[in-house]
C-alpha cells in the first residue's frame, strides 16, 4: 500500500456532504429524493404493470432466464426519459457484483471532484490546492465527532444502524476504515487553479486521456503510457500502474477492468467517500434490502467491510449489490443526473463500448453487446460494465434506432437500461439471450413490435 498523505483525516464511516447539479435545475444536496431516477420507493421499486407483463411473457417464461436477477428500465421518448418504466426479477435481492462494483469508484471520483468545486464557491480564497483541500478535510474531520444530541435511527434492528450527527454506528460500534483507504488522497487525484467562478478542479492526467470532455475535449481515448501498460500487463501490475496519473488509472479500472488500477483508484477515493455517497444517494439502501456496495480493492489485497444489510445473505459479500441499484446508477447516468451533466459525459466516455481505440471500441467485453451483435442490430450508443465472480454479470445503457413497422420510411430511437446477474455459463448464453429479449420487450412497450411477434430471435 502507498503511505497515506500525512494530513488525510478519517478513521470511521460517516456521512460527508455531497451535492448534485441536475440538468436545467438548481444545485441540490445528495439524498434519496434528489437521486431517485423515477422508479424507487422508500422500501423497494415501483414496477410498471405494462412493461412487467411484457417481461413476464417474453423473459420469465424461459426457465434459464428466470434464474437470473435482473432489471429493465425503459427510457424511450421524453415521457419515459423523465418517468422511467421499470420491470425486473428478484431486483432487490443482494448478490455478487464482481468488477461491476468498480462503477462505484468511478461515480464517487466525479462526485468528489464536483463537491470540491461546490466547496470552492462557498468560501473566498479556495482557488488553489492547499486551502481547498485543507477546508475539505476540516469538514470531513467534523463528521468524525459523534453528536448524541442529533441521533437518528437509520435501520432499527439486525443490525441497528444509527447516525450520531454524521458518524455512523452499527450495533453501537463505529465502523473503522484502514489507511490509506480511510479518506481521499486529493493530492494524487486533482489539479486546482482559479476559475471564472471558484476553482477549476481537474483529474490529474485528464489532458492525456479523455475522462473530462468539457475540460479536455482534445484528449485521446487512451494515453500512450496507459496503452503500454494495458498491452504489457494483461492482468495488471500494481507497481507499474502506480506510475500513471489518476485519470489514466481510472480509465484502466473501468474500460480495461484492471484490478491494480481499481486498487489504486479506490485507495485514492477511499471507502469513506464511496460508501458515504452510495448510501446517501440511496444507491445503497438498507430499507431497500441493500444495493451497490464496494468494500474491497479487487486485487485480493484488501477486504474492508461487507454491507451491513442484508446481514444473513451469504451472497452479500464485499462487492455486491442488487439489480435495481445498478439500474439506478445507470439510469441516473443516462439522465445526466449522476453528479452533473459534465460528470455524466466523462462517465459515459469511460463506459462507452464504441471508443476509437484502433477500432476496438473497448479493451474489455460486454456480454450484452455480444448478444445484440449476434442478431446484427445497429447501435447508436452502448455503455457497459461487466462483472465476473462466481457468476457473470453485465449492466448497460443501450440506445439504438429501429424502423417503424407501420411506416418503413420512419424510424424511432429506443433507449433502455439493462442489468443482468448470476449467469452460470462461461459462454454467457443466458445473458446473450436476456439482452435480446429485453430489446424485444422495449420494442413492444413502444409499439414497434406486436405481442404475437417473436421479434429478434437469439441464434
Amino acid at each position: 500500500m502507498a503511505p497515506p498523505h500525512p494530513s488525510v483525516p478519517g478513521k470511521f464511516l460517516s456521512f460527508l456532504p455531497h451535492h448534485v447539479l441536475p440538468p436545467g435545475g438548481s444545485p441540490a444536496i445528495v439524498d434519496e429524493a434528489s437521486m431517485n431516477p423515477g422508479f424507487l420507493t422508500s422500501t423497494g421499486v415501483n414496477r410498471d404493470a405494462t412493461l412487467q407483463a411484457i417481461v413476464e411473457r417474453r423473459v420469465l417464461s424461459d426457465p434459464d432466464l428466470k434464474k437470473l436477477r435482473f432489471a429493465l428500465v425503459d427510457l424511450t421518448g421524453s415521457t419515459n426519459f423523465a418517468s422511467p418504466k421499470f420491470a425486473g426479477n428478484r431486483e432487490t435481492e443482494q448478490g455478487g457484483l464482481g468488477s461491476m462494483a468498480k462503477l462505484a469508484c468511478m461515480y464517487t471520483a466525479y462526485q468528489l471532484q464536483h463537491d470540491l468545486k461546490v466547496l470552492s464557491l462557498t468560501k473566498s480564497g479556495l482557488t488553489t490546492a492547499k486551502p481547498l483541500f485543507d477546508a475539505a478535510r476540516d469538514i470531513w474531520n467534523d463528521t468524525q465527532k459523534p453528536d448524541k444530541t442529533k441521533k437518528q435511527v437509520l435501520f432499527r434492528s439486525d443490525p441497528k444502524i444509527e447516525l450520531l450527527g454524521k458518524l455512523i454506528e452499527i450495533d453501537g460500534s463505529r465502523v473503522p476504515i484502514p489507511r490509506p483507504f480511510s479518506s481521499p488522497d486529493l493530492e494524487e487525484m486533482f489539479t486546482v487553479s482559479a476559475g471564472v467562478f471558484g476553482a477549476d478542479v481537474n483529474f490529474k492526467g485528464s489532458d492525456l486521456i479523455l475522462v473530462d470532455p468539457s475540460a479536455h475535449s482534445g484528449a485521446p481515448d487512451i494515453s500512450p503510457d496507459a496503452k503500454t501498460y494495458a498491452d504489457t500487463f494483461e492482468h495488471g501490475n500494481l507497481e507499474a500502474v502506480r506510475k500513471l496519473t489518476f485519470a489514466e488509472r481510472m480509465f484502466l479500472m473501468i474500460d480495461d477492468s484492471d484490478n491494480p488500477g481499481a486498487h489504486t483508484c479506490i485507495e485514492n477515493v477511499s471507502f469513506l467517500y464511496m460508501v458515504s455517497a452510495l448510501w446517501q444517494s440511496s444507491i445503497y439502501s438498507p430499507q431497500r434490502g441493500g444495493g451497490m456496495w464496494e468494500g474491497t480493492s479487487h486485487d485480493g489485497a484488501v477486504q474492508w467491510h461487507k454491507p451491513p444489510v442484508p446481514r444473513h445473505n451469504p451472497r452479500a459479500d464485499f462487492v455486491s449489490g442488487t439489480a435495481a441499484s445498478c439500474a439506478t446508477l445507470l439510469t441516473l447516468l443516462e439522465q445526466n443526473r449522476l453528479v452533473s451533466k459534465n460528470a455524466c459525459a466523462g462517465m459515459k466516455q469511460l463506459t462507452s463500448k464504441k471508443k476509437a481505440l484502433g477500432g476496438r471500441g473497448s479493451l474489455t467485453r460486454s456480454y450484452f453487446l455480444e448478444g445484440l451483435r449476434s442478431v446484427h442490430v445497429p447501435l447508436d450508443r452502448i455503455h457497459s460494465k461487466l462483472g465476473i465472480g462466481d457468476f457473470r454479470n453485465d449492466g448497460a445503457i443501450v440506445v439504438r434506432t429501429v424502423t417503424d413497422p407501420a411506416d418503413s420510411t420512419k424510424t424511432k430511437q429506443i433507449r433502455y437500461v439493462a442489468t443482468g446477474f448470476d449467469e452460470p455459463d462461461p459462454g454467457t448464453k443466458s445473458l446473450h439471450k436476456l439482452i435480446i429479449e429485453f430489446d424485444n420487450c422495449i420494442q413492444e412497450n413502444n409499439g414497434l413490435l406486436s405481442a404475437s411477434s417473436p421479434g429478434l430471435v437469439p441464434p
